[in-house]
C-alpha cells in the first residue's frame, strides 16, 4: 500500500467535490478567477461555493494561470483556498512576487506548477532550475506535462519522462505531486519510479463524452479507479 495523497483537479461542483473526496482524494482542485484564462474555468463565487461546502478534511486548492499579484490578489479576496497553485507561465511570476502574495496571505500555501516538455532530455529543460529558484517559497510542486506552444502549464492529457520527475523528487524538499497523463492503468508504476509525495488527475478522471465540458464532469468509475490504483500502489 503505497502512502500517496491524490489530488483531482478539474472540480466544477459540490457534488463533485464530495464525491472525490468520499472515495479517498486528498487534495481537490478548482480553477477559477474573475479574469477568464482557461476553459472551465469558474467564476470566483462559484470556487467559493466549492470551497464552503466541501468536507473539511480536504485540502482545498485553487489554481489560477494569471501572472499579474494584484489580479491574483482579487481572486484571493474572494475566495481563499488552504493551497494557490500557480500554474500560467511560471517566467511570468518571480519568487519575489510569489513571497509578496505569501506576506499578503498569511497562511497560504504555495503549490508551484513546474513544466515538463515531453520528448525533451532533462539536460535540455529548465525544470531543475526552476525548482531551485522556486523552492524557497513553494510548499509544493506540481510536475506537470507543458505543450511547447502553450503558455499555461498541463490540463494537456499527456505523459512525460517520469525519469525527470524523479529527478526533481530526489533534487528539492519540497512536496511533489506528479502529474501529466496518469490514468489508473500508468499510476503505480509512476509511482514506483518516481516516489513522489503525492499523484494528480485531471483529464483522465473526466467522462469521455460531452459531458467532460460540463459542471460534473468527473466520471466516478474513473475516480474509483484512479484512486484505488494510487493507493495500492
Amino acid at each position: 500500500m503505497s502512502d500517496v495523497i491524490v489530488q483531482i483537479y478539474g472540480i466544477r461542483t459540490v457534488e463533485d467535490a464530495r464525491m472525490v473526496v468520499g472515495m479517498g482524494t486528498e487534495h481537490i482542485g478548482v480553477s477559477y478567477g474573475h479574469v477568464k484564462h482557461t476553459p472551465g474555468q469558474l467564476t470566483c463565487e462559484q470556487a467559493k461555493e466549492i470551497f464552503k461546502g466541501v468536507q473539511p478534511e480536504a485540502v482545498r486548492v485553487g489554481l489560477t494561470c494569471a501572472t499579474d499579484i494584484d489580479e491574483i490578489t482579487e481572486d484571493l479576496k474572494a475566495a481563499l483556498p488552504d493551497v494557490l497553485h500557480l500554474s500560467g507561465d511560471i517566467d511570468g511570476i518571480s519568487p519575489e512576487q510569489v513571497a509578496e502574495l505569501k506576506s499578503r496571505f498569511p497562511g497560504l500555501k504555495i503549490m508551484q506548477a513546474i513544466p515538463v516538455l515531453a520528448g525533451v532530455p532533462l539536460e535540455e529543460q529548465k525544470a531543475l532550475d526552476y525548482v531551485r529558484a522556486y523552492e524557497g517559497v513553494s510548499d509544493f510542486f506540481l510536475i506537470d506535462t507543458k505543450s511547447a506552444d502553450a503558455s499555461d502549464i498541463g490540463a494537456t492529457g499527456l505523459t512525460h519522462d517520469r525519469s525527470i520527475d524523479r529527478a526533481i523528487v530526489e533534487a528539492t524538499d519540497v512536496k511533489c505531486i506528479i502529474a501529466g497523463g496518469l490514468d489508473d492503468k500508468n499510476v503505480a508504476e509512476a509511482i514506483h519510479e518516481t516516489h513522489p509525495y503525492g499523484v494528480d488527475s485531471y483529464t483522465h478522471t473526466n467522462w469521455d463524452d460531452e459531458r467532460a465540458n460540463g459542471l460534473n464532469c468527473k466520471d466516478p468509475a474513473k475516480v474509483e479507479a484512479f484512486v484505488k490504483a494510487a493507493k495500492n500502489a
